[in-house]
């Protein structure tokens, strides 16, 4: 008796002891000392004193710190135009043999009489293919972000869009087709201008095929997309987009391969193909944003 009544006793000091109620005299097995915090914590007031202080130390200091910025980086800048040579003077560092090479045996490297186009499709013409796969890169990009198709396409938007075909074509604006009438013949004969004649006149692959997609801009906003799947599908689309980029490609490495092999240095008609290959890249990419943005399908 006296065994099972010390145990129950135990047992309820432990019990108490673990509830908080009071700690056992006899069997303490630790005792947690309560110390003040050394850093108690500050009130929401001392905070905000406290936060508003360094903000009030900030702004006095962001003033004198901006200015000592500025005048620094103004004083770099006026160095580097002071130090720079005296524009138009004969021995300036950019008249070197580099440069002569350049504007006295373009036309015979390269073919073409345009010195910018004889560095860009010849001399840089690598730099020029990245720039170009870039772009393709860019809209095939957003057109697996915003490309309609049946896996995020229900009925809905389907009918959403077709009502918008609808309201469009019965509510067209009749300036802007009259208008486009006159501008998109134009626009594209201009282009074509631009691109074929890049190798003797300022123009090439870029501008013309930005002036390219300008009128295929201009044609959908007039016509509406209905109209211009009629000229220009998807599958045409996405055909022309890869012949211009592989043709680029191809044209840039026989160029390349003709150059580094001591044959003819360009084969006639080579910097027009590279033109025109540049020029359907950059015509497709310009197009592919707008319709993209505007419909989510070509």
């Amino acid at each position: 008796m006296n065994n099972s009544s010390e145990k129950q006793n135990w047992r309820k000091r432990i019990v108490s002891w673990v509830d908080g109620d009071r700690e056992p005299k006899d069997q303490t097995l630790f005792v947690m000392e309560r110390r003040q915090p050394r850093f108690p914590r500050p009130s929401e007031e001392e905070r905000e004193k406290r936060e508003k202080s360094h903000l009030k130390k900030f702004f006095n200091w962001y003033p004198i710190a901006a200015t000592i910025i500025c005048v620094s980086l103004i004083g770099i800048l006026m160095a580097a135009a002071l130090s720079m040579p005296t524009f138009g003077q004969a021995d300036n560092p950019i008249n070197n043999e580099v440069s002569e090479h350049y504007l006295e045996h373009g036309e015979e490297e390269t073919g073409s009489a345009n010195a910018v186009t004889a560095m860009i499709l010849s001399y840089r013409g690598f730099d020029t293919l990245g720039e170009s796969c870039v772009l393709f890169l860019a809209v095939v990009s957003v057109m697996m972000l915003l490309l309609r198709d049946e896996k995020n396409t229900d009925e809905h938007d389907l009918q959403k869009m077709r009502s918008e075909d609808i309201i469009a074509e019965e509510h067209h604006d009749i300036i802007l087709k009259q208008a486009a009438r006159f501008l998109v013949p134009c626009i594209f004969l201009f282009a074509i201008y631009v691109l074929l004649n890049g190798e003797t006149s300022p123009g090439g692959g870029f501008s013309g095929g930005t002036i390219l997609g300008a009128g295929l801009i201009l044609f959908s906003s007039a016509y509406g997309p209905g109209n211009m799947r009629m000229i220009l599908t998807y599958e045409t689309y996405s055909a022309v987009r890869t012949f211009g980029l592989v043709l680029y490609i191809t044209l840039y490495g026989a160029y390349i391969f003709i150059g580094a092999n001591n044959l003819p240095n360009y084969l006639e008609g080579m910097t027009l193909l590279i033109d025109l290959a540049v020029g359907l890249v950059v015509a497709c990419t310009v197009y592919g944003f707008y319709a993209m943005f505007a419909r989510g399908e070509i």
